[in-house]
């Protein structure tokens, strides 16, 4: 992709202003009364619903005699607009409330809502409440979206409250703490509400959006699952209670009413297959894609995670800070966490190692896995031809492909087992794989048919799979064990051959043409497994689960060969073989999460996910030889793409760090895209106790940086005759507190209150 270098680039400027040293004053900037609060509801969307705003007393309770705006309902998409008055103080913390009535209506955004389905609309029942609560109306509107998770966070905020905290303050950290314990990006209740049973909706909605407003719809599909909750009011205030009442844990290890993160991601996957039913919805939108991936990561976390005990997440120190202040404080926490980033000696050391180990790992782990499928496609062939062998004359075993596969049958199940050694690319693998199959295969008898010394044949079939397997692959350098797998699917076939003999007193030929095509569907594997490097002075390894699945995957293979031979004149005697191979497929995901450690005793635990749609490639293989010309060899390979029609690849991987000089640990997501045939766009997120810090490249030559407080640092990255610079400015609420340039030399940030800061 040409324009990654460019964001290459960027991430140094980026790491330069990280040292900046401060060398100027902190006063804080004053800000102009608000007009407006405006926003939407969602659960899903919200038509026809009480919203009103109210303040909040020093007791934590919310003084409904006192109305801050004048009421108004939701709109058909969900949307209000509210106009404080002149009961409004100014700096104070903002309770706003949307209240069902008579005739209020929910699109449902559940796989079910009682008797209604995904998309129908759902009459609320009367007293339905949810509720947001705003900090502090600062500028001439704000936004104030209210889903469930924003009702957690205003019943914290109410606890935190009636303990003694200020509203304002109470609030900015309830909004951050909910945020960071669900792993949104950004602020809680400023987040865009995406309509998931709108195709134009979800098409038009980024990555960060599209997962916010899956989960909160998924933590009420769990909070309904999880508990016997009698309707979907119940479940939301079920789910909010739990949380603002303790919180919620990674995992369970016992099923419980509580929602776990795990289960919510669970949901939020689920709805998101049945969001991509929605006609009109673009599957490979950036959003949709790389939320998939995402979500599946995040759950991967989860699922691996050693916390099964409820928390509400931590309250950044900074919460709530504005303005000026807030700018500030954005860029001392870049400056901090950079300065702390540090590496310990054994995690520098480990970190190394792992790169050194990639390269001999992924130069065979490739070569081992084509040989484990090698050997699972013997046991699958195997099979067949068990099942096809008269009862009373069954074969104890079976030569697949050079692949001996042992068999033996007890009380109905057939056990299947390879004892052997197979070379793939000049690389001899040791196979050792036991499986009990209960495939099925159904083939039709194919149709021979001989004209004119021509021999053409017609095979057809299907073949379900269903595989338990267990085992191991390993080279040299390195081995593969399925500790416990199993893996299903689906087959079909297609396949026509001719053949043509001819023969003569002097000599003769032969060929062969062939067309053939297959359709493998629903592919879904499940193995826990251990790849481990086995010839270093210090040998890395990983030990955890992987997850496949396959949509759909087409291939076509056209080819012919042919020969001949002369009794008379050796030297004549010539062969030539040629075929293309095309293979298409959709929806492949895979997923892996567990620990990477190494002899030494270091360990990092990680979850990875990707995601493929729309690839095609085609490759052709020519080959001839004569013994009077020699042989001739060439294998070409292409990716079928256009500027328009191209593979889709998204990509997520999440990860913990323990950093010298922070007090908790990092967790670390990066996710990727590709957004066209040579573009693409990533995101970095670091979260810590409560804290966030977003990086976010969208392709070109801009790149923002963004934390929990929604202070956004925008970069921009210019070239003039060959000549770089960099230019931005730091923004909070949408007012420019900060601008960014490197015109004298240095990266400088300078202030409105004319401070400024520089590298040293």
């Amino acid at each position: 992709m040409r324009q990654i270098p460019k964001f290459h680039k960027l991430v140094l400027p980026l790491a330069i202003s990280a040292a900046l040293v401060a060398c100027g004053s902190d006063n804080k900037g004053s800000s102009a009364a608000p007009t407006t609060v405006a926003g939407a509801s969602s659960k899903g969307i919200i038509i026809g619903g009480n919203v009103n705003a109210y303040p909040i007393t020093d007791t934590g309770m919310v003084d409904k005699d006192i109305s801050l705006a004048e009421p108004t309902t939701t709109a058909e998409d969900g949307s209000y607009s509210l106009t404080l008055n002149g009961n409004y103080v100014p700096g104070t913390a903002i309770y706003v409330e949307i209240t069902a009535v008579d005739g209020t209506l929910m699109r449902c955004d559940l796989a079910k809502c009682g008797e209604k389905n995904f998309g129908d609309d759902y009459i609320l029942a009367s007293g339905f409440a949810m509720s947001a609560t705003l900090p502090q109306a600062s500028g001439s509107s704000v936004a104030v979206n209210i889903t469930p998770l924003t009702d957690i966070a205003s019943k914290l905020t109410l606890q935190k409250v009636a303990a003694g905290a200020n509203p304002s303050a109470a609030a900015a950290g309830s909004n951050a703490q909910v945020a960071s314990r669900l792993g949104i990006t950004g602020g809680l209740i400023d987040q865009p509400i995406v309509d998931i049973t709108s195709a134009d909706a979800v098409n038009g909605a980024n990555q960060a959006a599209l997962e916010y407003n899956l989960k909160s719809a998924a933590a009420v599909s769990a909070a309904l699952k999880a508990s016997t909750a009698p309707s979907l009011e119940d479940a939301v205030a079920n789910f909010v209670t739990q949380f603002s009442n303790g919180g919620i844990a990674d995992r369970e290890e016992a099923n419980t009413d509580a929602v776990s993160i795990q289960e919510l991601l669970q949901e939020a996957l689920a709805l998101l297959e049945t969001v991509k039913t929605v006609e009109g919805v673009d599957e490979n939108s950036e959003g949709v894609s790389s939320s998939k991936t995402s979500l599946t990561t995040a759950e991967s976390t989860a699922q691996e995670s050693t916390n099964t005990s409820p928390t509400p997440g931590e309250v950044p120190a900074d919460a709530g800070s504005d303005g000026l202040v807030a700018s500030k404080a954005f860029v001392k926490q870049v400056r901090d966490l950079a300065g702390a980033g540090v590496m310990s000696t054994n995690q520098e050391a480990f970190a190394t190692q792992i790169d050194l180990a990639s390269e001999t790992v992924s130069a065979d782990s490739d070569i081992v896995a084509e040989a484990l499928g090698l050997g699972l496609h013997a046991i699958v062939g195997a099979y067949e031809l068990y099942q096809d062998a008269p009862d009373e004359d069954k074969p104890s075993s079976i030569d697949v492909n050079g692949i001996t596969v042992a068999i033996s049958e007890a009380a109905g199940t057939i056990t299947l087992s390879v004892d052997d050694n197979v070379t793939v690319a000049e690389t001899e693998v040791a196979l050792e794989l036991s499986a009990a199959d209960s495939s099925v295969i159904n083939e039709e008898e194919p149709v021979d048919n001989t004209v004119d010394g021509t021999r053409t044949v017609s095979e057809t079939g299907t073949a379900t799979a269903a595989l338990t397997v267990s085992g191991s692959a390993a080279s040299t350098a390195v081995s593969l064990t399925i500790n416990a797998g199993s893996f299903s699917g689906a087959l079909s076939y297609d396949s026509q051959w001719t053949e043509t003999e001819t023969q003569s007193e002097t000599g003769g030929g032969y060929s062969d043409t062939w067309d053939d095509e297959f359709i493998v569907t629903n592919i879904d594997a499940k193995l826990n497994i251990t790849l481990a490097q086995l010839n270093s002075d210090n040998n890395v390894g990983f030990t955890g689960n992987m997850a496949l699945k396959l949509g759909e995957l087409t291939g076509t293979e056209v080819g012919s060969y042919s020969n001949s031979y002369s009794f008379t004149d050796w030297q004549a005697n010539s062969n030539q073989e040629q075929y293309t191979e095309t293979v298409t497929f959709d929806g492949f995901e895979i997923s892996l999460s567990g620990e990477f450690s190494d002899d030494d005793g270091n360990a990092i635990n990680a979850s990875l996910a990707a995601n493929i749609d729309n690839y095609s490639e085609t490759c052709t293989q020519a080959s001839s030889y004569s013994f009077e010309n020699g042989g001739d060899y060439s294998y070409e390979c292409d990716l079928n793409e256009t500027e328009t029609d191209y593979a889709m690849v998204s990509l997520s991987i999440v990860f913990n760090l323990d950093i010298s000089g922070v007090d908790d640990d990092v967790k670390v997501e990066f996710n990727a895209s590709r957004t066209g045939l040579e573009t693409g766009q990533g995101s970095l997120k670091l979260n810590y106790g409560g804290k966030q810090l977003n990086l976010n490249y969208e392709g070109g030559n801009t790149a923002t940086l963004s934390n929990h407080n929604g202070v956004t640092m925008t970069l921009t990255e210019t070239e003039v005759d060959e000549e770089t610079s960099l230019s931005g400015d730091i923004k909070h609420g949408g007012t420019a507190f900060a601008t960014i340039s490197d015109d004298s030399g240095a990266v400088v940030i300078r202030y409105v209150d004319g401070s400024f800061e520089t590298v040293m």
